[in-house]
């Protein structure tokens, strides 16, 4: 059984049971966000007026995973390709500690699909290095965001 979302930010998305729909986003203005069991936390933003291809929705997330890489001051992991079929989608995935000492990864992603744009960021315990970073999770989040 999942949560079938159906956002007015121009998204379906097919997340796992119990995730809970946070009513309130954190993260601003055109954002959504929803908490995976796990502690994850995923956040849906539409910013089309900014992107127009694939090539610049790869260029969102390495501008997202700065904030990461230097308020965090985190580490890159791994970025790349998703290669989820029948769109683009690329990940910067930067491993650092939060302001109250956890270790977390936080994947930046770009999202070109039917010719429109959205961004994903999502954020999990870090777990430990054997299987971290968890890239096969975060193509399994994406993969059930779905833009319209």
């Amino acid at each position: 059984m999942s949560v079938h979302i159906e956002s007015p930010l121009g998204f379906t998305a097919d997340f796992p049971e119990h995730t809970q729909v946070l009513e309130d986003s954190a993260a601003g203005p055109n954002t959504e966000q929803y908490g995976l069991l796990g502690g994850i936390l995923v956040t849906v933003i539409k910013d089309d007026t900014s992107v127009a291809d694939a090539p610049q929705a790869n260029g969102w997330a390495h501008l997202m995973s700065d904030f990461y890489l230097e308020e965090r001051a985190g580490t890159v992991l791994t970025e790349g390709e998703l290669n989820l079929p029948g769109k683009a989608a690329y990940g910067v995935l930067v491993g650092y500690t939060d302001p109250a000492g956890t270790a977390r990864v936080a994947a930046t992603v770009g999202v070109w699909e039917n010719n429109r744009f959205i961004g994903v960021v999502v954020i999990w315990p870090y777990v430990n290095p054997e299987i971290e970073p968890r890239v096969d999770m975060l193509k399994e989040i994406v993969s059930s965001i779905s833009v319209s």
